[in-house]
């Protein structure tokens, strides 16, 4: 079964998060990859998780890097098809060869447009959240969700995940 529109599913921590969403065909599946964030994933976990399943792009989670010398160690671990990222991370890194995800609010995508302007090439999706103003949001794409720590390994409560990714499956 396919999704209505695109799904990025955040913060996976554990390989059940990683094969519930990669079997309802999420479109990205987002991976901590700063030591010393929340959710933080090393690479020995991520390699391990990411045997287990096929299909969604991986998204290396960047919030928090401190410098431009630890990207290449980022992209050479975990494999990213896009790496995600504030303004204010987006800013301490060059990169001109990866695409980016950019987390952000309206507020700030207007405050910061000229900055913004020179990754414009290089910005696959803006997230922005979803407190924000309907009538501020010009064009909808999407959504990005997040994924929660395990109880134990292999038990999980999935309620208020598969309550959003059933609405929005398309029936066959």
């Amino acid at each position: 079964m396919a999704l209505k529109t695109l799904v990025k599913v955040g913060k996976i921590s554990n390989l059940s998060d990683a094969r519930y969403c990669a079997g309802m065909n999420v479109d990205m599946l987002g991976f901590r990859v700063v030591a010393g964030q929340d959710h933080y994933v090393s690479p020995e976990l991520f390699k391990e998780i990411r045997g287990w399943f096929s299909g969604p792009a991986i998204v290396a989670e960047a919030y928090g890097i401190q410098k431009n010398e630890d990207l290449p160690a980022i992209i050479q671990q975990y494999l990213p098809d896009l790496i995600e990222l504030s303004l204010q991370d987006l800013l301490k890194i060059h990169s001109p060869s990866s695409t980016f995800i950019l987390s952000t609010t309206v507020e700030e995508l207007t405050a910061q447009e000229d900055v913004i302007a020179s990754y414009r090439n290089q910005i696959s999706k803006i997230i922005i959240p979803a407190s924000t103003k309907k009538e501020l949001i010009t064009e909808l794409k999407g959504f990005a969700l997040q994924g929660s720590p395990e109880e134990k390994p292999g038990l999980k409560n999935y309620d208020t995940l598969s309550t959003i990714l059933e609405q929005l499956e398309i029936a066959d």
